[in-house]
């Protein structure tokens, strides 16, 4: 079959044209695929840099605990005097260190409640607020805590002097000066907090029958 030139020149534009325009419809594919794989990638990139980001940042945080293991640095006993006259007390302490990799910022430890143990069963007290305790040396101020030390807080003290349980606390309502006279068991429930870190913490029985020779404390896991 005879094709007129002109007829051949026409054929042979149009096949070009449509060699060209499938070229470019490749080139536009290729461009788009690999956007889409190189925005995925930032994406996934970015959520896992996120993650990564943040599980390091709480691996890293202080991690406060609070325990009482009944050595002589939980049972301190202080002599000491007040004009003439001499003083000797025992006081109860916890102790409060930091086990993770940063500084616990604003620490205080609190009386979170005060029970009284009984074989029947626990009673309340009339403790109905929590109070904070003392650092050891009578300082209520917060305290930041490093990792690798250790921090003393007063829970309560008796006197050798006198017959009484008082609490480390900067006071109590009037309603609650009784609670000096309790001889038993009591549960202190112990809350340690920081600014930076989440609460923890303890629960310690303190049996005194008003005789400071059978003063005992040990932590309890109820």
């Amino acid at each position: 079959m005879n094709i007129p030139p002109q007829a051949k020149i026409g054929l042979e534009w149009a096949t070009g044209q449509l060699a060209r325009e499938t070229c470019y419809i490749d080139a536009v594919k290729d461009t788009l695929t690999t956007a889409f794989i190189a925005g995925g990638a930032a994406i996934a990139g970015g959520l896992l840099n996120g993650a990564y980001q943040h599980l390091r940042d709480h691996l890293a945080r202080p991690r406060l605990v609070i325990d009482f293991e009944g050595t002589e640095a939980n049972m301190e006993e202080v002599e000491y005097k007040d004009g003439d006259r001499a003083v000797s007390e025992i006081y109860i302490r916890a102790r409060v260190r930091n086990a993770g990799h940063e500084v616990a910022k604003g620490c205080r430890v609190f009386i979170a409640s005060l029970t009284e143990v009984h074989p029947s069963g626990i009673m309340p007290t009339r403790l109905h607020d929590a109070k904070q305790l003392a650092w050891a040396g009578y300082d209520f101020s917060s305290l930041d805590v490093p990792p690798g030390v250790d921090f003393y807080v007063d829970i309560a003290r008796v006197s050798k002097n006198n017959s009484g349980i008082s609490l480390s606390v900067q006071r109590l309502f009037a309603s609650q000066a009784g609670i000096k006279n309790y001889r038993g068991i009591y549960r202190f429930r112990l809350l340690a907090t920081a600014d930076n870190a989440d609460p923890t913490g303890c629960a310690i029985d303190v049996s005194y029958d008003g005789d400071w020779h059978n003063l005992r404390a040990l932590k309890t896991k109820a």
